[in-house]
């Protein structure tokens, strides 16, 4: 992937990242921009970029998701599927406008 992978206007990394979202995270979270989670204690992804500085959750999927959320199922993921993923949780998240030039 490219250097801009993790931004939310990489768009083969976004679609990387919703195939990502949709096999492993589903279960859990709603991974769309609207529904609600199948897990009520799971954030909805359109929230989980809010919650970190800069909106880009990168360092809690990089560092180990595991460790930080009590519950969270174990999985490994590529370097470009996990850019992937955080520029789709970046791209739908509600405060996210797409740059037009």
């Amino acid at each position: 992937m490219p250097a801009d992978a993790q931004r939310p206007e990489n768009a083969q990394s976004a679609d990387l990242g919703k195939k990502v979202a949709q096999r492993i995270c589903s279960g859990c979270h709603a991974v769309g921009r609207t529904g609600q989670s199948p897990n009520p204690r799971s954030p909805r992804f359109p929230l989980i970029a809010e919650r970190y500085p800069g909106g880009n959750p990168a360092p809690v999927l990089i560092d180990g998701t595991v460790v930080r959320h009590p519950g969270m199922p174990e999985f490994r993921l590529t370097e470009s599927e996990t850019d992937g993923l955080v520029a789709y949780i970046r791209r739908i998240s509600r405060k996210w406008r797409p740059e037009f030039r």
